[in-house]
């Protein structure tokens, strides 16, 4: 029997990854910041432990690397940006030690995490369509009011900025220096679950958020089936060069479909994909591991909406 160590085990991913991969044989461990007794999910593991913020990127990797030993980890699947932006840089080290980090190479994960960079790189080459996108330096005297300014190394919407007027832009970038600026479309909100095994195999799968939380996960989604997405997400990950599962966000203006963004992890809705047909989490593992991606069904349109649960997770 493998091993799987989740991080991050509060990640809206969380439950529906636990589901898959015990349903599949695996002994699956958790960690988190947080006490066992604060997330659901953390007590419903093989074994749990609290570990350091990824921040204190030496102390977190000393606890993940404690843990990988002690309880035999084969696969670490890390569940948020922050977790992957430092794992993607020790891989060989947690190679060495026998686990195999779920997560794009050093180079891929740092460009999908740059918005900037990744805007320009698929505009330039023409890989889909784009949000004009500037930074402080780079802004036209002509702009199209309102503009959207969010970090350029941004996560679960956190951090967005909507400006109406040159005054209100003047006066927020004199407090932003990591923001990049872009034209605020108004449309909707497509997710795509994705995955490319490393012999260049892809399965997507397109969702359209209908009902969306303020962090931007999904609560209830169409599924979209048959959808031009699926050949602008796997010319990216091509162009990239991405392995493993990752998620896509895209806008709907009426007139385009507009790359939002590229998330080198789970996406917190991933739960629709699986429900919808198809086991990305096991998806993940075959990728990582050199295998072939299993072949995808014929999905079927259909509406799935979410909600969340509450259980008592310690009596005193």
């Amino acid at each position: 029997m493998k091993t799987v160590l989740l991080t991050a085990v509060g990640s809206a991913s969380t439950a529906a990854v636990h589901r898959s991969l015990k349903a599949a044989g695996y002994r699956v461990i958790g960690c988190d910041i947080y006490p066992k007794t604060w997330t659901v999910n953390a007590g419903e593991m093989d074994a749990f432990f609290t570990v350091p913020l990824a921040s204190e990127t030496d102390k977190y990797l000393a606890a993940l690397t404690k843990i990988v030993r002690s309880e035999k980890i084969d696969f670490v699947i890390p569940s948020t940006d922050v977790e992957v932006d430092v794992l993607c840089g020790h891989k060989e080290d947690f190679r060495a030690l026998g686990a195999t980090v779920c997560c794009p190479d050093r180079n891929v994960a740092e460009l999908c995490r740059d918005k900037l960079r990744m805007a320009e790189a698929l505009g330039t080459a023409g890989v889909c369509s784009v949000i004009p996108t500037y930074t402080a330096q780079t802004l036209p005297a002509d702009l199209p009011y309102p503009l959207l300014l969010k970090p350029t190394h941004g996560r679960s919407s956190q951090g967005i900025t909507v400006v109406g007027d040159p005054s209100e832009l003047a006066f927020t970038l004199r407090s932003r220096t990591d923001a990049i600026i872009q034209p605020r479309l108004a449309g909707d909100i497509y997710t795509v679950d994705c995955a490319r095994d490393t012999q260049g195999n892809v399965v997507t799968l397109v969702r359209r958020e209908r009902l969306r939380a303020i962090n931007g996960l999904g609560i209830a989604v169409d599924i979209c089936p048959v959808h031009s997405l699926n050949a602008a997400c796997r010319n990216i990950m091509d162009f990239v060069g991405i392995v493993g599962v990752v998620n896509m966000e895209f806008i709907h203006n009426g007139v385009a479909y507009s790359f939002l963004e590229v998330n080198p992890r789970f996406s917190g809705g991933v739960g629709f994909s699986v429900l919808a047909g198809y086991d990305f989490p096991l998806a993940m593992l075959a990728c990582h591991e050199g295998e072939a991606l299993a072949t995808p069904p014929t999905f079927r349109p259909m509406t799935i909406a979410q909600r969340y649960e509450m259980r008592i997770t310690e009596e005193r």
